[in-house]
């Protein structure tokens, strides 16, 4: 058996084992991401226990690789991190944004727990010293009871989150895929209709989204992060970004409400 056919049933077999996962550097819609000078290779390499339980926590190791398989032991911080860590169930329903602590010589160390039985995806977004911003996607499942998965309702434009509601809006009307959209998020205050005051920075922006296509099998050309745009009202964020192809996406706003980070989600279509 040759070299390139071990590869592909490697990456196959890794895709549905939880214990020691592979995910190539990929370059998803990211409104932040540059290139470095040159063009390298990276990758991470995940270990989590052999069984994972909904929940219960367990710590997951994320190494990082260059093109030779050597350990990356210098990196870059970028939003005020050295890894950003998306963990969303398959069928979109749950989301987390994680930040794992760097070990040295390449490892990073988080723990989490889910509350739900399933299959889980990765994005891990970090930056090696000198190049630009990697972005590697990995999977795992989760044992235990599966619940239904999430059903979109993409006619659903408010979500009261706390004391914030929050009302999303598109322009144009219309979405469609790979055509400029302004995303609007107008936060008021539950209790009087008031504009929200108290918003602070998050990780160095005023908010983030992020956006994930409802897809089979979930991979970096689903997935879109964009940063707010710094002009505008206080209590009014807007997002200027692209979705990649047609169909039905989830966003997750991202915002710093009373030192707090509120989560808005919601469902759209593009067509």
């Amino acid at each position: 058996m040759n070299k390139n056919c071990l590869q592909i049933i490697m990456v196959i077999f890794l895709m549905f084992t939880a214990s020691a996962v592979k995910g190539q550097a990929d370059h998803p819609k990211h409104e932040s991401h540059s290139s470095g000078s040159a063009v390298k290779s990276f990758q991470a390499e995940m270990s989590v226990p052999d069984e994972i339980r909904q929940g219960r926590i367990f710590p997951i190791t994320i190494l990082i690789k260059d093109e030779k398989g050597r350990n990356v032991t210098q990196f870059e911080t970028f939003q005020e991190k050295l890894m950003h860590l998306i963990v969303v169930s398959d069928d979109l329903g749950f989301f987390r944004h994680l930040h794992p602590d760097y070990k040295g010589n390449g490892s990073f160390l988080t723990e989490t727990m889910f509350p739900d039985a399933g299959a889980y995806t990765l994005f891990s977004d970090y930056k090696p010293e000198n190049s630009g911003e990697q972005f590697s996607v990995l999977k795992l499942r989760v044992k235990g009871t599966v619940r239904p998965p999430a059903v979109p309702d993409t006619k659903k434009t408010e979500k009261i989150v706390g004391d914030v509601r929050v009302s999303m809006d598109f322009s144009p009307k219309t979405v469609k895929a790979n055509e400029e959209t302004t995303v609007a998020f107008d936060l008021k205050m539950v209790s009087d209709d008031s504009p929200v005051k108290d918003l602070q920075p998050f990780l160095g922006e005023k908010a983030h989204l992020v956006v994930i296509r409802k897809s089979e099998i979930l991979n970096a050309n689903d997935y879109v992060h964009a940063h707010a745009m710094k002009e505008g009202e206080t209590s009014v964020i807007k997002f200027m970004t692209k979705f990649p192809a047609a169909g039905v996406y989830k966003l997750w706003c991202h915002f710093n409400y009373k030192n707090e980070v509120v989560t808005a989600d919601f469902w759209i279509n593009a067509e």
